[in-house]
C-alpha cells in the first residue's frame, strides 16, 4: 500500500474540480494507493521512470501527474487537471 501525498497546489486543484470529477478522482486515488506503476510514464522513452500520469473520469477527462517514491511507498501528486 502506498501513501498519497498532496500539496497546496494539488489541494487547490481538487477544490476547483466540478462535482462530476470527484468520484472518478477518488477511484483513481485508490488505484494509486495499490498500483501506482499502472500509470503511463511521463517520458515515454523512460518506461521505468517514477514520474507518471493516469487519466480518470468519463472519456479520460481528468489527468493526474504524480511521482512514485518507491523506497518510501509514497505517491506525491504533482498536478490534477480536468478538461
Amino acid at each position: 500500500m502506498y501513501v498519497i501525498g498532496t500539496g497546496k497546489d494539488t489541494d487547490e486543484q481538487v477544490a476547483a474540480l466540478p462535482a462530476q470529477a470527484l468520484a472518478p478522482l477518488q477511484e483513481a486515488l485508490v488505484l494509486l494507493e495499490v498500483a501506482p506503476w499502472t500509470g503511463v510514464p511521463f517520458v515515454k522513452e523512460r518506461p521505468d521512470a517514477p514520474v507518471r500520469s493516469l487519466t480518470f473520469g468519463e472519456g479520460g477527462a481528468g489527468l493526474i501527474t504524480y511521482l512514485i517514491i518507491e523506497y518510501r511507498r509514497r505517491v506525491e501528486l504533482i498536478s490534477i487537471v480536468w478538461v
